[in-house]
Formats: structure tokens, C-alpha cells, sequence
């Protein structure tokens, strides 16, 4: 989920710009994706500055993953996030959720795929989203949708040309 890099400041020349100056080592960098920005290529870059423990590091990473899951509260928001992946052409994953909390898992596969897929998470918490837990068939557990790109007109045949992951949340089997 959290890719990892090693710069050897000895063999490997000067620290690339991106990363900021290092002052002594060994330094711990977090590198992600701007929210905001119009290319990947502009990053935030975060120092590390907790225990070398890593309960520590796990936390550091995860928390600070990139997060790309739009939030869908009712079906006002739903028909947006429907607009948008309809003028940008790109398909739509649903995560189902029993809370509010954005699964790492979730966050991962919004940041590997952003730009060719939207990630919305609606939760189960909300009342205002239960018509669009009715209109995917979704009853109470986890649960991630990919409907068909072209499913928005509400189409009979909608689901059973959706694609539906409720198995045990594992990244591969995401990833597939």
C-alpha cells in the first residue's frame, strides 16, 4: 500500500530536490501526491519526526496516506459524483461502508487508479444515502460496486453487468 524508497547519500550523489534538504541520516521522508494538483509531478514532502519504532511508522504512513475517495451524503452528491465521472469518462467504484473511517485499502486503490477511476465511499451511517444503497441492492454489510460506465440512465440490466466485491478485503484480490 505505502511504497518505499531507499537514497543512499554516500553512493548515490546529491538528494534529488523534491526531497528537501537532509541534514543527517538516516531521514525519513514521506513523498505524496498534491490534492489539488494538475500533475503528479508536484508532490508534498513530510519529515518524519517520531520513534524509530514501527508501530510509529505504520501509523505515520497510513495516516498520511493519499486519499482520493470522494464522500458521498445523500443522493444529491451521488448524482454529481455521477456527473463527473460521466463528463470525464471514467467508471465509478462504490465502496459500501459500515462507518464513516476511509479503509487504507480504499485510499490505496483511489491513489493507484486516480484519473482512470472515481472512488466514492458512501456510509451506511447516513440516511440520506439509503436510496442509493436501495438502487445497488446493498443491505447492510461492506460492499464495493463497479457499475457498468454506461448504467447511470438506470438500465434493468444494471446488475447484472456490476461488478460486486464482498470477499475478504485483501489487496490483491482488489487489485484484480
Amino acid at each position: 500500500m505505502v511504497k518505499v524508497a531507499y537514497w543512499d547519500t554516500e553512493k548515490s550523489g546529491p538528494v534529488p530536490s523534491v526531497l528537501g534538504q537532509v541534514q543527517g541520516t538516516p531521514t525519513i521522508k514521506l513523498v505524496r501526491p498534491k490534492r489539488k494538483a494538475k500533475t503528479n509531478k508536484q508532490k508534498d514532502v513530510i519529515d518524519y519526526n517520531r520513534e524509530r519504532k514501527a508501530s510509529d511508522l505504520e501509523t505515520f504512513a497510513l495516516d498520511l496516506m493519499p486519499n482520493f475517495v470522494e464522500r458521498v451524503n445523500g443522493e444529491e452528491d451521488f448524482e454529481k459524483f455521477q456527473k463527473k465521472a460521466k463528463k470525464y469518462g471514467l467508471p465509478m467504484m462504490l465502496f459500501f461502508s459500515e462507518d464513516r473511517r476511509i479503509m487504507n485499502e480504499i485510499k490505496f486503490l483511489s491513489t493507484e487508479f486516480r484519473r482512470r477511476v472515481l472512488v466514492a465511499q458512501i456510509p451506511f451511517t447516513k440516511k440520506e444515502n439509503r436510496p442509493v444503497f436501495l438502487k445497488y441492492g446493498v443491505r447492510g454489510q461492506a460492499l464495493l460496486v463497479v457499475p457498468p460506465i454506461d448504467s447511470e440512465d438506470g438500465d434493468s440490466n444494471q446488475q447484472s453487468n456490476e461488478v460486486v466485491f464482498d470477499g475478504k478485503w485483501n489487496l490483491h484480490r482488489l487489485q484484480t
